[in-house]
C-alpha cells in the first residue's frame, strides 16, 4: 500500500512555522562591546593625578602630554541562532554614552581617563567635520572646549580644570537674525585671559571671527567678512592667523590681535596659500597648513608640502596643535603624532570598535 503524499504547504505556513523555529531559538551569551570615537586633543603640560583625596594634580614645567576627548557608547550584542525579519542573526541593545577627558604619553602609552564630562548625552557628538575643539592654556592650566554638533545641553563654549574639574559652559549658543551660533576653534591668549574662536551661522552662510573674555564675556569681533574661520593665536599673542574663504577657496590670513592689520600671507612670487587648520609652530616662525604644507611667516615661502608617510601613504589631518616635541593631529582613523621633522604620522589612538569583557569593563580603549 502506497502512503499518500504529504501536502503542500503554503507560503503563510511557513511563515508560521520560521517565526516559530525564531521564537524557540535559543540566544548565545550576549557579549559586551563599546563605540569609541576620538574627538580632538591638544598638548599640555604632564599631569601626575592624586592619589588621595584632598590632594592636587601635580604639572610638570618642562613634559608634555595629550590631552584628548572620547566618546563611548556601550552596547549589549546578541547573537541568534536564525536570523530574524529585520534585524538579521544580531541584535545591539545601547546602555547610553560617556564622555571622558583623557591623556596619554606622546608615544600613545599610559592612557588614562581623567574625568567623565558629560554622561548619557541627548545625542551624540557628530565626529564628521572636526565639530569638536580643545584649546590647552599653560599657563592657567584650563582648557576651552568648543562642541558644535550634539544634544542642546553639550554644543557651545566651555572651559574647565586640566583635570576636567570646574567644569562650565560660557558661551550657550543663542539666535542672531533667526539663525542659530555655532562656536568652533577655541584658541587661548596665552595669558589665559582671553579667547579667540570661530562663530558660524547656521543656515546663513556666514562665519567671522570674536573674542571674549575667560568668563564668555565682553565679545568682541574681529572679522567681520562671510567667510573666515579656524583662527589660531601666534605663541606671542600678536597674531592671529586664519582661514579666509574667496570663491569657494579656501585661504591663510593674517590680523593683528585686534583685528587690524587683515592680509593676505603671500609667498614670494605674490601667490597666495591654500589650505586649512594653520597651526603655529612653537617658536612663531612658520605656519602648518593642512593641505597646504609648511609657510615660513617672515617670507612666505612653502618651506615644504605634502602629507606625513604612515604605511607607506600620506595621512593628512584634520585639525593640528604643535607641541614642543612634534604635531598632534586627527583624521578618520584617529589621533595621529608627527615629530617635528613632519615626515612620518604614528596613530596613537583609534576610533573603534572594542569587546569588553563583561558588563562592568569599561572598554576603555
Amino acid at each position: 500500500m502506497r502512503l499518500p503524499l504529504p501536502v503542500k504547504l503554503r507560503a503563510s505556513n511557513w511563515l508560521g512555522i520560521l517565526a516559530g523555529l525564531l521564537l524557540l531559538a535559543p540566544a548565545s551569551p550576549a557579549a559586551e562591546f563599546a563605540n569609541i570615537e576620538c574627538l580632538c586633543a591638544d598638548w599640555g603640560p604632564a599631569m601626575k593625578l592624586p592619589t588621595k583625596e584632598g590632594e592636587k594634580p601635580q604639572f610638570s614645567e618642562t613634559e608634555e602630554e595629550i590631552y584628548f576627548l572620547k566618546q563611548v557608547g556601550r552596547f549589549t550584542r546578541k547573537h541568534h541562532l536564525l536570523p530574524g525579519v529585520l534585524s538579521g542573526n544580531t541584535e545591539d541593545i545601547g546602555h547610553g554614552i560617556s564622555i571622558y577627558l583623557c591623556k596619554m604619553k606622546p608615544d600613545g602609552s599610559a592612557k588614562t581617563e581623567i574625568n567623565e564630562l558629560w554622561k548619557n548625552p541627548n545625542y551624540p557628538i557628530d565626529t564628521q567635520g572636526a565639530s569638536t575643539w580643545m584649546s590647552v592654556n599653560v599657563k592657567t592650566r584650563r582648557i576651552a572646549l568648543s562642541v558644535t554638533f550634539a544634544g542642546s545641553e553639550v554644543i557651545g563654549l566651555w572651559t574647565m580644570n586640566l583635570d576636567g574639574n570646574d567644569l562650565k559652559r560660557i558661551i550657550a549658543p543663542a539666535l542672531i537674525s533667526g539663525s542659530e551660533q555655532a562656536i568652533d576653534n577655541p584658541n587661548w591668549m596665552p595669558d589665559g585671559q582671553a579667547i579667540v574662536f570661530g562663530e558660524s551661522l547656521r543656515g546663513a552662510n556666514r562665519s567671522r571671527i570674536a573674542k571674549c573674555d575667560r568668563e564668555g564675556k565682553n565679545l568682541t569681533y574681529l572679522t567681520e567678512g562671510i567667510a573666515d574661520a579656524q583662527p589660531r593665536v601666534s605663541p606671542d599673542g600678536k597674531k592671529v592667523a586664519f582661514i579666509h574663504g574667496i570663491n569657494w577657496a579656501t585661504l591663510l590670513w593674517l590680523m593683528d590681535i585686534d583685528g587690524k592689520n587683515q592680509h593676505a600671507l603671500l609667498d614670494p612670487n605674490g601667490k597666495l596659500h591654500g589650505g586649512t587648520f594653520p597651526a603655529w609652530s612653537p617658536d612663531g616662525k612658520r605656519i602648518l597648513l593642512t593641505s597646504g604644507g609648511l609657510i615660513d611667516v617672515e617670507t612666505g615661502k612653502t618651506v615644504w608640502k605634502g602629507a606625513p608617510i604612515r604605511d607607506r601613504k600620506e595621512h593628512s589631518w584634520g585639525w593640528v596643535h604643535w607641541g614642543k616635541l612634534g604635531i598632534v593631529g586627527y583624521n578618520l582613523s584617529g589621533i595621529l603624532f608627527t615629530g617635528n621633522d613632519i615626515k612620518e604620522s604614528k596613530l596613537l589612538g583609534s576610533s573603534q570598535v572594542v569587546e569588553c569583557s563583561s558588563a562592568k569593563d569599561s572598554c576603555r580603549w
